[in-house]
């Protein structure tokens, strides 16, 4: 063989080795290393805290997961038709029921009840999603619950148990984040238009509109506190990344479609938006500078729309299940009992 052919044609099996090995290695960030099996029906968002390292998911009340033991316990708390949920610190969670119109804060550990706050009197409007995001805002110490129905944000006071001011924003408010220093972002759907409405919680008052263009049905939303960073997720396919103080745009990327969460890793620098109509969980690259970039896109399983990421470990905790035809009133997909399940997608080593 011609001396100089063979080495370039070695040459060239290095590069396409070197190059098979990167692309594998970008594929490969995450895995999905367990399914944890569980009783549960339909659920909607779920939560870790770091606190005693639980995952807890609103699910007709409260499933929990001991992310060490990997132990479940169903109906950790009982209660109606739940979504949002809050850790506040200290090892209590609250969480927001639409079918009472109440915020439970309760034990974590033991499911034991240390409060429940009535919203009717200020929040009339009933609905599947009466109370539905839920979110602390820390310099305040107030719980902020947003109705979905009615366009309203309900502020209560753990201490005193009672509601202690309302938020008009009018439009189909979604998922909610906390900047840490009084403001707090919600996703919006308006008739014609998407944005994310910023509220001032000291004074009660709105006090910023940044448009989602292109972005219809904004469900998930974070906020990265390092880079002042929004990034919210389009039920069309689209996730938005676009700077808090002055709106603009500076990222908008392709994901798969019918997203209800996206999840921020803080540490690793990584989004995730998980797709229920693709079943995948897109991972994206978020750094502090530079460009914002998918990495990679993980088959998971349709349906799967939400879930927590634990930034202790970097762990994607993914709640899943099979679908029947919906149940009245509930306008949604039902659960096939005996499918449930927790998907956990694990940095891959």
């Amino acid at each position: 063989m011609n001396i100089a052919r063979s080495i370039g044609w070695m040459a060239a099996v290095i590069i396409v080795a070197t190059l098979s090995t990167a692309i594998a290695t970008e594929r490969s960030e995450y895995v999905i290393s367990a399914k944890i099996p569980g009783p549960g029906g339909a659920w909607d968002y779920a939560v870790v805290d770091n606190f005693d390292s639980r995952l807890y998911v609103a699910q007709g009340g409260v499933t929990a997961l001991d992310l060490k033991s990997r132990v479940l316990t169903s109906a950790l708390v009982p209660g109606g038709m739940t979504h949002g949920l809050a850790p506040l610190g200290d090892g209590s969670v609250a969480v927001a029921d639409a079918a009472t119109r109440t915020i439970t804060v309760f034990n974590g550990a033991t499911g034991k009840v240390a409060a429940t706050i009535k919203t009717a009197g200020a929040n009339p409007v009933g609905g599947v999603h009466a109370l539905d995001a839920l979110v602390l805002e820390p310099k305040t110490g107030l719980l902020a619950a947003v109705n979905g129905e009615a366009g309203l944000v309900v502020l209560a006071d753990i201490k005193s148990q009672s509601v202690v001011g309302t938020i008009r924003i009018g439009g189909k408010p979604e998922f909610a984040a906390a900047d840490g220093g009084g403001r707090i972002y919600i996703n919006v759907e308006q008739d014609k238009s998407s944005e994310i409405v910023a509220l001032d919680v000291p004074t009660r008052k709105v006090v910023g509109h940044i448009a989602l263009r292109g972005c219809d049905g904004p469900t998930g939303l974070a906020y990265d506190r390092e880079t002042s960073v929004l990034m919210s997720v389009c039920e069309n396919g689209f996730a938005k990344f676009v700077q808090a103080l002055s709106g603009a745009e500076i990222a908008s990327l392709p994901v798969g479609k019918g997203a209800d969460a996206l999840l921020f890793d803080s540490r690793r620098r990584r989004a995730f938006v998980p797709s229920a109509d693709a079943g995948t969980l897109t991972v994206i690259a978020v750094p502090v500078s530079g460009k914002i970039a998918i990495v990679q896109t993980l088959k998971t399983q349709k349906g799967t729309r939400l879930g927590a990421v634990d930034s202790a470990t970097g762990t994607v905790y993914l709640p899943a299940a099979k679908f029947g035809p919906p149940v009245p009133p509930i306008p949604y997909p039902s659960v096939v009992p005996g499918t449930f399940v927790i998907l956990v997608a694990t940095p891959a080593r």
